[in-house]
């Protein structure tokens, strides 16, 4: 890893380039805010609440700044406790929108499950880096994966499937870091795999055959082999039962993510906008407040799940090019500064972090073009929004943190 120019690079350098290239991304996201604010200046323009947002997110980075390592390590389970406790007063108190994502405290809305993503990441840091003898056995995983499991359950009755998706994304990446047997990982994520190749009898047969394989070269007990081996199986002929429980807008999010045409004014606008904005945009793209899908409000979302698409219309393939570079090098930076690090528990959290940030990226990035079904998550530093910009700054802030012990 030395010879590596950016890992030659000392801890402060790095803590620079983050923020620097989190500048950038605030940057961009406020020029695209800008474009398709009616009256940016405003008070109730998503331009105008970004820019209190982002004053609010850097009080509360600096608040955290001042937290030391030994604190977060020490106080990881009262702070999970804590924001669970959070997640469920939502439940108590009139849906918003439908659901019970949100606390409305009047002038503003807060989403606890935003705030749960890192909470869950420190907690199963500490305790990963308190059990490092144990790493090599099977058993480590199991509080992990409960306390996962849990958490995305609370998310999930909310209902939030996306912001459930993005809670389970650390938990493999961060095991990987810890040093967890390669085996075991592949059993928690054959489950998953199984289900969703059950939908087809030849993708299912192929899953079979590689899972067979895979067995067999990593040789488990014939005994336990075989039951995981039928087990998984058994999951992948329950996958009706398990798609009759899901709620009727989700199906339909995947139905028209696979066939867009099936309600092109329905549940499918939403790609069909964003991919003809994309498209239209072309390789320089039409030019600042000049883009019709967003000036004329055919994208919907476009201040937050969609911004991506205001971006690639009016800044075209350059525009994204720019975006998608700053976000590599951003990715890259967090991933030095854990090799950097000798101490297992904040490696271990900016794993996580990094694990977060760059499924938020992946997600909305190919949701945008139509690659996966509409999810509503937003792009890290670039969507407007209170909550999840706040959670951002807080990772962000983390992630200096434990970079300057």
């Amino acid at each position: 890893m030395s010879s590596n120019n950016s890992i030659a690079l000392n801890p402060k350098d790095l803590r620079i380039r983050l923020i620097v290239l989190t500048g950038g991304l605030l940057i961009i996201g406020l020029v695209a805010l800008y474009s398709i604010s009616d009256n940016p200046l405003s008070i109730g323009s998503s331009f105008f609440r970004q820019c209190i947002f982002i004053l609010l997110s850097i009080f509360v980075y600096i608040l955290v700044r001042t937290i030391s390592l030994k604190t977060i390590h020490d106080n990881s389970i009262t702070i999970f406790i804590g924001i669970v406790i959070l997640c469920f007063i939502p439940f108590l108190l009139p849906q918003v929108e439908y659901t019970y994502r949100w606390i409305d405290l009047g002038f503003m809305t807060i989403q606890p499950s935003e705030y749960l993503k890192f909470a869950l990441i420190i907690v199963i840091a500490q305790y990963l880096s308190n059990h490092q003898l144990k790493v090599k056995s099977k058993s480590i995983i199991i509080i992990p994966v409960i306390l996962t499991l849990f958490c995305a359950g609370i998310v999930l009755n909310q209902p939030d499937l996306g912001t459930a998706v993005i809670i389970c994304a650390p938990l493999i990446p961060m095991l990987l870091w810890a040093g967890v047997n390669g085996f075991v990982i592949f059993l928690m994520i054959t489950p998953i795999i199984t289900i969703l190749a059950a939908s087809n009898t030849i993708f299912f047969s192929i899953w079979a055959i590689i899972m067979f394989l895979c067995f067999l070269m990593f040789r488990p007990n014939l005994i336990s082999g075989s039951v995981l081996y039928f087990a998984n199986i058994f999951t992948g002929l329950l996958s009706p039962f398990v798609w009759n429980n899901l709620a009727e807008y989700q199906k339909q999010r995947i139905l028209t993510f696979l066939n867009p045409d099936l309600d092109p004014m329905g549940s499918a606008y939403h790609i069909i906008q964003s991919v003809t904005a994309i498209g239209s945009g072309g390789f320089f793209g039409k030019g600042f407040g000049q883009g019709s899908q967003t000036q004329l409000k055919f994208l919907p979302v476009q201040e937050s799940d969609f911004i991506l698409s205001v971006i690639a219309e009016e800044f075209g393939f350059m525009g994204i090019s720019v975006v998608m570079i700053i976000f590599f090098l951003f990715i890259k930076t967090l991933l030095d500064i854990a090799f950097k690090l000798s101490d297992y528990f904040s490696s271990l959290v900016i794993v996580g972090i990094t694990s977060i940030l760059l499924s938020h990226i992946f997600i909305n990035s190919a949701m945008t073009i139509g690659l996966l079904p509409v999810k509503g998550l937003p792009l890290p530093f670039i969507s407007a929004g209170g909550s999840f910009l706040l959670s951002c700054f807080i990772m962000l802030s983390l992630v200096i943190n434990l970079s300057d012990n």
